[in-house]
């Protein structure tokens, strides 16, 4: 009820004040702003709210498809290297000696193994979060026990998540109803990991 009541309220103030804008600056209209146009203009604004376009007027989703746009690039150390500077770190940083001991019990768990791909997803750091934007990077092993370096390359990718702060109602009459946010993957903007996205389409 209360997010009900902060959308229909910010949705009707912001009504208002475009439709002043529009009476007072561009037609230089005094006449009082008629109520059912403002119900009308809210009414419009919620409904963009819910559509897709009012991502691109949000700063962080630009932010977000950035990032995941960065799985597009060839996978070469240039792409790496913009992936992992999202956590402070390079190809030259990066520990090999013990990303290949855990890789090793990667390999070992059939939690983590892809057996329809034959590559391992293996990420060694926690999940950042940056407000509405969740990111890891993930390294992607080919089922083969070969030793990972700089010189024997391993394919690196980017997971991120966006929270849309767009709610729906969620739930049914055995477990209660209940507000439910959408969130965007990398997915959803056409961003997915290179390897795997070859590999889905063979």
């Amino acid at each position: 009820m209360i997010y009900i009541f902060l959308l229909m309220s910010i949705s009707t103030i912001l009504s208002y004040l475009i439709l002043k804008f529009i009476y007072r600056i561009i037609f230089k209209s005094q006449k009082k702003i008629s109520k059912f146009l403002v119900f009308l203009g809210s009414i419009i604004l919620i409904i963009f709210y819910y559509t897709p376009y009012s991502f691109y007027l949000e700063p962080s989703f630009w932010q977000f498809r950035k990032m995941c746009k960065l799985n597009e690039l060839p996978n070469d150390e240039y792409k790496y290297n913009k992936i992992l500077g999202y956590f402070d770190l390079s190809l030259d940083t990066l520990d090999w000696e013990e990303l290949n001991k855990e890789a090793q019990i990667a390999h070992s768990s059939p939690i983590v193994i892809d057996y329809r791909r034959k590559v391992i997803n293996y990420s060694s750091s926690a999940p950042k979060n940056k407000g509405r934007l969740g990111y890891n990077y993930v390294f992607l092993y080919p089922h083969s026990k070969k030793k990972f370096s700089q010189q024997n390359l391993s394919i690196i990718g980017i997971l991120a998540t966006w929270q849309t702060r767009r709610y729906f109602l969620g739930g049914n009459e055995g477990s209660g109803f209940y507000w439910s946010e959408e969130t965007l993957t990398c997915v959803d903007v056409n961003a997915e990991m290179q390897y795997l996205r070859n590999n889905n389409e063979q």
